[in-house]
């Protein structure tokens, strides 16, 4: 036995010290196969009954391990009768009594009431429990503070809702009040002798513990523990754990006084906490600023604006409710929030100010609104204070980027601000603080100024689109300031970028922003010391800004394209490195070419498809020079991108062909011609970056310009055709699928029946291809074909959707797809691929039922033929394989977020098994026992459990209960066998 414990304490070693990661990886397998141990019982009992303070590392795995076991191995030890179980009752209790480390007393406590949770043959547990320890009350304490917290959440414990309630009733609700007359006592004990088992700290956890049991009203009735906590918060010079504990119990209790229907009890609460204030913090009101830091202690300034926020968000109603009685409160938090440099403390008060946001902008609080709002307009000002940047370099790049997060946080409680103070009122603020900023035509700090444009960003959103004197004032100050710091540049056109939705209601200032974002580039160039970084940033934002400028102002912008593709042009060298930006420019171009008129749209669109063009060819003769390396073939697929962007907001001109002809289809018509020469004569059919960039454009053409792209049609099918045959890349499946999507939907698009036939068999070649590839795939290797899988099934539901019967009938592509989803789903380990799967099971399964699973306007039901396809050839005769690689991959390697799709395709297979068997459930519960005995240490009464849950499900056609009855098994599955036990 002393051999294993020297096992146990080398792997313990190994794991934190110094030794590879491959031995780390193996010491932390063999600690979790020990948890899982049956000796593992016996053995960490040894270890903590030595109570040996050198081995105080061993004794806490030990604990832990204890506790694991109770949670999820304790069948282990029922074989054999209530016996073990009554043995392991009385060690831990023993074991409670000699151990005074916290770790380990705070394992065996929830080990103790794990325990009295499963252990239904123990009768009256609190009885035994508060007499075993009645001499030890500081270990009682201890355990009480930790029992409801486990009575909380039934998890997957292995007993019924029913012995759960029961259970927790009799731990925690029967002896709630005793427990509240014990901490009476234990508060008196402490107040008259100094005693090293009862603390403050502890009495305090226990009652915040207990405090979710009781009302309230009842919870600030414990007069003397009430009392205890609010001197502990007096003396935090005294007791600093004391008062740790104060603050964390104090906070729970005017969280929980949220729902008190009593104003009076809240309002009793409030002038406790301001009493608290008065008197820990007094000079807050005053002090400057700049202070705070040296003058006020930081660990009481966060315990406060921590107390302070928890009351204002519980309190949100009674604050909007009585306004004159609560305004001191607000204050008080707008103090805080405005004070304290520490930005971190600052973040408490934010889902406050979101709250009462919520409740002020209703029509029943205006009054309130009105009330609150000068307090709002000062949290805009003191938050543009914090939005600064340090006058200094910050301390390191962790330091920025964190600051740089809270200014982003921070712009969301200055739309809280926005939405309750108003447009004018909001705006004014920034105003201010911008005119300071300047003085004699210049800015002193370009930190003042740049704060105010931030905030002028982040208020967009909430901004009316009726205002029109601030705004327009802003932004000529704006335009007419000279060139100052290249930040202040960056940030002004980013804010005229948030207003574009508002400018093209308001169009009177248009021409001066877009001439400040035109000549931006040119004059921060001709600015001496200025670095190629910041002008790349400040490019980046005009392309940003512009791409929302096209699209908000895409009518008022018509006039301006010649001037807006010059600018694209002009800038292109400088965005060569940012292909984001350029991108986006490209977007926007894309709106504004959208409002031309037909008879003249083919002509900036050809200047720009005609430029891309000259550039491709360019880049593919490079290409071709330098052996084809991978630089120049992402160098070509950001240019096939551009072409990408350009369609973003393109349509049609008609409906349909009938209508009208397309007038960019000569352009379509050239652009894929030289694509198809890059992909055919170029051979770049066979680089995987170039081919999915080219079919991510093909995908948009094709969906954007729908059945106007059937002269493009067979050339492109063909060409995907053979590109999957030569190269097996999984793009040209993706590309395949909106091919299908469009020409396979007559109902939708005036598609001919001999187009919609001649997709089918387009598809049908796909499917056969990739059916023939992966039979000659390595399963064992099939991870580095996942994207591959995940298109092909991606382009099969695509088919299941808009070829039903076609699919269906097939009977060989219908068995091989199913197939291939069998061998792949479990094994996979990507999940989105593995996810499609799944999704593209849960799509053929249910054409086995009388309704269709989708809205066909030429289908009510589901043909009978159709249904006997699925149920034979799926259920029949692959349903003990479906079970098995869901249920197999739910407690292995799908994530937890796709178990509702599996278990989904489950209750529909139990449901079309159940019907096909004379409504006869006993079919499924034939397959659960199969496939549960393939899975290691499933308890039989684990596996009667879900085959009762399922089984009785069915005969009720309780579906829910089906669902839940997998997914507990799959919860309990996964905890005992699956889950990391060393934590």
């Amino acid at each position: 036995m002393s051999d294993s414990i020297t096992d146990v304490q080398q792997a313990l070693s190994c794991i934190s010290s110094n030794s590879s990661q491959s031995l780390k990886n193996d010491a932390l397998h063999f600690l979790e196969r020990f948890q899982r141990s049956i000796e593992a019982w016996e053995l960490s009992n040894e270890i903590l009954t030595r109570n040996d303070p050198a081995l105080l590392e061993l004794q806490v795995f030990a604990a832990q391990t204890i506790r694991n076991k109770v949670t999820y191995d304790l069948s282990q030890l029922t074989t054999s009768g209530d016996g073990p179980l009554a043995q392991l009752k009385d060690s831990l209790l023993m074991l409670l009594t000699i151990h005074t480390s916290k770790p380990i007393i705070t394992q065996l406590n929830v080990a103790l009431a794990r325990l009295a949770i499963q252990y239904i043959n123990w009768k009256n547990p609190m009885i035994e429990i508060v007499s075993y320890f009645n001499s030890y009350p500081g270990i009682l304490l201890s355990f009480l503070r930790i029992l409801p917290e486990e009575t909380m959440n039934m998890g997957s414990l292995p007993l019924t809702e029913e012995e759960y309630n029961s259970r927790t009733h009799e731990l925690v609700n029967s002896i709630a009040e005793d427990v509240l007359a014990f901490l009476i006592k234990c508060t008196d004990i402490v107040k008259n002798q100094t005693t090293r088992d009862i603390s403050v700290a502890n009495i305090l956890r226990c009652f915040n513990s207990w405090s979710f049991e009781f009302p309230i009203e009842k919870v600030l009735g414990v007069a003397p523990v009430i009392e205890l906590l609010f001197a502990a918060l007096l003396k935090h010079d005294d007791d600093s754990e004391a008062f740790d504990a104060a603050i964390d119990c104090l906070c729970v209790i005017v969280k929980e006084s949220r729902d008190a229907t009593n104003e009076q009890l809240v309002f009793s609460l409030f002038e406790q906490l301001i009493n608290l204030q008065t008197k820990l913090l007094p000079n807050i009101l005053t002090i400057d600023r700049s202070k705070v830091e040296d003058e006020l202690d930081p660990d009481l300034l966060e315990a406060l604006t921590r107390v302070f926020s928890e009351a204002c968000e519980a309190w949100s109603v009674f604050i909007c409710k009585s306004p004159e009685t609560f305004q001191p409160l607000i204050f008080l938090l707008l103090v805080f929030a405005c004070k304290n440099p520490d930005l971190d403390i600052v973040a408490y008060t934010f889902p406050v100010w979101f709250s009462l946001k919520q409740n002020l902008v209703l029509p029943r609080y205006q009054n309130a609104r009105k009330f609150y709002q000068n307090i709002f307009v000062e949290l805009i000002n003191g938050v543009i204070i914090h939005l600064e940047y340090p006058p200094t370099d910050f301390s390191s790049k962790e330091a920025e980027d964190k600051f740089k997060d809270f200014r982003y946080t921070m712009g969301d409680v200055l739309k809280d601000c926005t939405a309750v103070v108003g447009t004018v009122q909001a705006l004014t603020q920034p105003l201010i603080h911008i005119k300071e900023s300047i003085v004699g035509g210049n800015v002193a700090q370009w930190q003042k100024l740049e704060a105010p444009l931030f905030s002028l960003r982040t208020m967009a959103q909430e901004i009316s689109m009726t205002e029109n004197k601030i705004l327009p004032e802003i932004f000529q100050i704006l335009c007419s300031l000279p060139e100052l710091h290249p930040k202040i540049r960056y940030a002004t056109t980013l804010v005229f970028g948030r207003y574009t939705e508002w400018t093209s209601k308001n169009p009177e200032t248009l021409e001066i922003q877009l001439q400040y974002i035109f000549n931006g580039f040119e004059k921060i160039q001709a600015a001496q010391n200025t670095a190629n970084e910041d002008i790349k940033e400040i490019v980046t934002a005009s392309s940003h800004s512009l791409m929302y400028f096209c699209l908000d102002c895409s009518k008022l912008l018509s006039s301006y394209l010649d001037q807006l593709i010059t600018f694209y042009f002009s800038i292109q060298n400088i965005l060569a490195d940012d292909i984001e930006s350029e991108f986006e420019l490209c977007q926007g171009l894309s709106a504004v070419i959208n409002q031309q008129p037909a008879e003249t749209i083919n002509v900036p669109f050809a200047k720009l498809i005609n430029s891309n063009l000259a550039k491709l060819e360019l880049l593919v003769k490079g290409w071709n020079e330098r052996g084809r390396d991978t630089n120049g073939s992402n160098a070509i697929a950001d240019k096939i991108d551009l072409c990408y962007a350009l369609f973003e907001d393109l349509k049609p001109r008609n409906s349909y062909p009938q209508e009208g002809a397309e007038p960019l289809i000569p352009e379509m018509q050239t652009l894929w011609a030289y694509l198809k020469h890059i992909l055919i004569d170029e051979n770049a059919i066979t680089d995987q970056i170039i081919v999915e960039r080219t079919c991510k454009f093909l995908r948009r053409l094709v969906e954007r310009f729908h059945v106007f792209c059937e002269p493009l049609l067979g050339d492109i099918a063909e060409t995907l055709v053979n590109g999957y045959t030569k190269t097996g890349f999984g793009s040209f499946l993706w590309c395949s699928g909106s091919i299908i999507v469009i020409f396979g939907d007559d109902d939708t698009y005036p598609v001919s029946p001999q187009i919609k036939a001649s997709v089918w068999q387009f598809a049908l070649s796909q499917c056969s291809t990739f059916v023939m590839n992966f039979k000659k795939m390595n399963t064992v290797e099939i991870n580095k074909y996942y994207d591959i899988i995940m298109d092909f099934f991606a382009m099969v539901s695509d088919l299941v959707m808009f070829y039903p019967k076609e699919f269906i009938m097939t009977t060989d592509l219908l068995t091989g797809i199913m197939d291939v989803a069998l061998v792949c789903v479990n094994k996979l380990e990507n999940f989105d691929a593995y996810l499609y799967i799944i999704r593209c099971m849960d799509d053929i399964v249910p054409w086995g039922f009388q309704s269709p699973p989708i809205s066909l306007v030429t289908l009510d039901y589901v043909p009978t033929e159709w249904r006997n396809q699925i149920i034979n050839e799926l259920i029949v005769k692959k349903g003990t394989q479906i079970v098995l690689v869901l249920l197999t991959g739910m407690v292995s390697n799908f994530d937890p977020d796709c178990h509702s799709d599996a278990i989904s395709c489950l209750v529909k297979c139990f449901r079309l098994a159940t019907e096909a068997n004379n409504n006869d459930p006993s079919i499924c519960a034939q397959w659960i026992i199969e496939v549960t005995s393939q899975l290691s240490h499933v308890s039989t009464n684990e596996k009667e459990n879900l085959v009762t849950a399922v089984t009785v499900g069915l005969n009720k056609q309780d579906y829910r209960k089906v669902s839940e009855g997998i997914r507990s098994f799959v919860e309990w599955y996964i905890k005992k066998n699956v889950s990391p036990r060393v934590d």
